[in-house]
């Protein structure tokens, strides 16, 4: 149990200065999260900046897309805010276009307005249409951990990051990508 804490302070003290929030080691998606910022930060350090003016963001430590025409994908994180957790977010995705294989990924999308944050949490979108279905096109290369991907950056007052992750892919697609928002459920209060 000791270790888990230890681990846990560990992960907690590369992301200090990216949100004010410590994970819950008990909570295995939290620990991932924490991770993953942590990782994000190594990796880009010029990340910093979008940790710094983000009223939000959605860490998704792992997203798995397969695809071979037609593609698919799935991930699952937390929105994080300055207060913690505000809750679980789910992405799937469905593509269409030149891909082939099967790969895995971290993504961190920024919300830099707590209006775009909300619109995302209400609606499910990322603030270009409403409707929970967002369009978008993506180019990626991957063999193993080396690769590379190109996600639109800045759309209005959102920011999306993929760092790499596993598998063999090569994907030059268009497609829709849906998100669903679940609020975290506060914690019971004590009895008077």
């Amino acid at each position: 149990m000791r270790s888990v804490w230890l681990l846990a302070a560990l992960l907690w003290a590369g992301t200090a200065s990216a949100i004010d929030w410590q994970p819950d080691p008990e909570v295995a998606l939290q620990v991932e999260v924490a991770e993953t910022l942590r990782t994000a930060l190594e990796q880009q350090p010029e990340l910093q900046r979008f940790f710094d003016e983000a009223c939000g963001i959605a860490v998704f430590p792992r997203v798995v897309r397969v695809g071979l025409a037609l593609g698919g994908g799935r991930g699952r994180g937390l929105l994080l805010a300055d207060d913690g957790v505000l809750g679980e977010v789910t992405q799937s995705a469905l593509t269409l276009g030149f891909q082939a294989g099967a790969q895995s990924f971290r993504q961190l999308i920024f919300f830099r307005s707590c209006e775009a944050m909300e619109e995302f949490t209400e609606n499910g979108n990322l603030g270009r249409w409403s409707g929970r279905l967002e369009f978008q096109g993506r180019a990626a290369m991957q063999a193993g951990r080396a690769g590379g991907a190109a996600d639109p950056g800045f759309i209005g007052d959102v920011a999306i990051f993929s760092l790499s992750g596993r598998g063999l892919m090569l994907e030059l697609a268009a497609g829709s990508v849906r998100y669903r928002f679940t609020p975290a459920t506060p914690a019971p209060r004590p009895a008077d």
